[in-house]
């Protein structure tokens, strides 16, 4: 699995004059990838890679898959998170939670 990490950044800048329907186009601009989902991916993206805690984010997965007449084919993107970077931290601590109770609840079982 793969995460790709993108932040949000504004279209126009805001001295341009431009038409008020076009005042919050944003695009998404590629900032990193993860194989893993890592407890401490918001920590690497505000210390390594300048992102400030409420700057806007968009996070897709994708699985990559090796065939031998092509080597690293991808499938198609989905997207997991938009939101913040704090956001995003807490939905892994979340998920990560959510895991390990299940894993718990299995061990119980035998």
């Amino acid at each position: 699995m793969v995460y790709i990490i993108k932040k949000l950044v504004p279209v126009y800048r805001q001295w341009e004059k431009i038409p008020k329907q076009y005042h919050n186009l944003k695009k998404a601009v590629y900032v990193t990838t993860f194989k893993f989902l890592y407890p401490n991916i918001p920590k690497i993206l505000i210390e390594q890679y300048g992102l400030n805690p409420n700057e806007k984010i968009v996070v897709f997965w994708t699985k990559e898959i090796s065939l031998p007449h092509f080597n690293r084919y991808r499938l198609k993107f989905r997207k997991v998170y938009s939101g913040s970077v704090e956001g995003f931290g807490e939905l892994i601590k979340k998920r990560n939670r959510r895991r390990s109770n299940t894993r718990i609840d299995k061990k119980k079982e035998y």
